[in-house]
Parts: structure tokens; C-alpha cells; sequence
């Protein structure tokens, strides 16, 4: 089991289980999103998910088919769901508790990395999103 809380706290959710994938996303959003040159986030099967603390606190917010899920008070994301990617969750592992048993495992959306950015690690990149066979 995993949990994760918003900046304030006011937000919690449990995870019943592991994450399915970790990566570092480069889209211009996650990039805005996060204030940092890329995130870390994870995906996970939507019926492991629970918000276990501050419901009545999240406040939505849609683009491109993508759902963001944020903290009204602190305006953390939460997590977030896509209209390509049924079934699945997806959460900024910052927000994370504990450390999940699954690692950072690829790259995504790397030809809109910032330019600033040099990936040398050896992990798996996807110029665009992770095709959804996995």
C-alpha cells in the first residue's frame, strides 16, 4: 500500500498496490504543471486509487482530453486521468508517502523536453506519449 498527500495536506489518497509504470514526463505541461524541467509520475489501475481525506477540496480541470485532479487549497495535483488511457490513474510521485517498489523506468514525450535538459541516463525514451500495449 502506498499513500500520498497535496502540499497543505488537506487531500490524501491511498494506492491498494503498486504503481504499473514510473517515468519522467517532458510535455510543456507537466513542465508547467510541476515548475520543474520535467516530472516523475506514475501510473497505476484506477480501482487501486482512494481519496482518503479532503474530496469536498478537489477542484478539476481538463485539456486535450486529459482530467487533472488538484487541491483547491494549495492547488497541488493530485492525479489525473486520460480519455486514451482507460482504466489507469496517473499521480505526480512527488506526492508520494512512501517509496514505491516500482523505479523510474522510461522517458516520455522527450522531442518537447527542455532544451536545457540532457537525458544520459539508459532508460527507455518515447518521443511522444508511452504507447498503451503496456
Amino acid at each position: 500500500m502506498l499513500t500520498g498527500e497535496c502540499y497543505c495536506g488537506e487531500v490524501s489518497y491511498q494506492i491498494d498496490g503498486d504503481l504499473i509504470t514510473m517515468y519522467h514526463c517532458h510535455c510543456s505541461r507537466c513542465r508547467k504543471l510541476s515548475g520543474a524541467s520535467f516530472a516523475t509520475n506514475g501510473s497505476l489501475e484506477a480501482r487501486l486509487f482512494n481519496i482518503t481525506k479532503g474530496q469536498n477540496n478537489i477542484i478539476s480541470a481538463i485539456h486535450d482530453g486529459h482530467y487533472r485532479y488538484h487541491c483547491k487549497q494549495c492547488h497541488s495535483w493530485i492525479y489525473g486521468e486520460s480519455e486514451d488511457y482507460q482504466g489507469l490513474r496517473f499521480i505526480p510521485c512527488g506526492t508520494l508517502n512512501e517509496t514505491p517498489t516500482k523505479q523510474v523506468d522510461h522517458h516520455v514525450c522527450v522531442d518537447s523536453k527542455a532544451d536545457w535538459i540532457k537525458i544520459d541516463d539508459q532508460l527507455l525514451q518515447y518521443s511522444g506519449r508511452r504507447p498503451k500495449q503496456e
